[in-house]
């Protein structure tokens, strides 16, 4: 006797689909633009409120400006995803902070930075790398604990020049030469004068005096 298996019909009287494509595959999630409210920005996360709902975000790398609470911010929302990807508003106007917590970077042919009140720059650490600088500006106040310049020549230009430390030195291998219409040379105490050879020459006056002058 042969037996014959029926194949498994469907309800309505189609056929069954076949085994491998029982296994759908599951719909993509679902992607919508929503205008969101920053409720927290508390990096690395963000809590937002989206549609009269609050839901965790993230700030996407493109979106660099620093956010506050009640920003009114683009959002991108895929499924249990979300990300910030602009700034559209802000309620009280404030100055735009862009920070990164992996690092900025600018670079480019030529970078411009323009303040029509104020530059500040603060860091730890600052290093500048040219071939070339040029500084033009009114004042310059300098403060700091230590200075150190090393190079080939310095060359310098001023109308007047006030200089006050506590102990100066200095060390001239080859010649060291003052030239001026008037030199004086005042000391408190002591006035030391040291040399293998000593000139003094006046071309017309020569004059010392003091409560006592020993020469040899």
């Amino acid at each position: 006797m042969t037996t014959t298996l029926s194949r498994p019909r469907a309800a309505h009287g189609h056929a069954a689909p076949p085994a491998s494509s029982c296994a759908a595959t599951a719909p993509p999630a679902e992607s919508r633009w929503h205008t969101a409210v920053v409720v927290s920005a508390t990096l690395p996360s963000l809590r937002l409120s989206v549609d009269g709902h609050e839901r965790d975000a993230v700030q996407a790398l493109g979106c660099l400006v620093e956010l506050q609470t009640g920003d009114e911010v683009a959002a991108f929302v895929q499924g249990e995803r979300c990300w910030v990807t602009a700034l559209l508003e802000r309620p009280v106007a404030q100055p735009l902070r862009i920070g990164s917590p992996h690092g900025l970077s600018l670079r480019g042919p030529h970078v411009t930075v323009e303040a029509e009140e104020s530059l500040r720059l603060q860091a730890p650490q600052v290093h500048l790398g040219c071939m070339q600088a040029q500084f033009t500006g009114q004042r310059l106040h300098l403060v700091a604990a230590g200075i150190k310049a090393v190079g080939s020549a310095l060359s310098t230009v001023f109308d007047r020049v006030q200089h006050f430390s506590k102990q100066h030195q200095r060390t001239t291998e080859g010649l060291d030469r003052t030239q001026a219409q008037h030199m004086e040379l005042q000391a408190e105490q002591l006035l030391q004068v040291r040399s293998e050879h000593t000139l003094i020459d006046g071309e017309k006056l020569v004059k010392a005096r003091g409560a006592q002058i020993h020469f040899g």
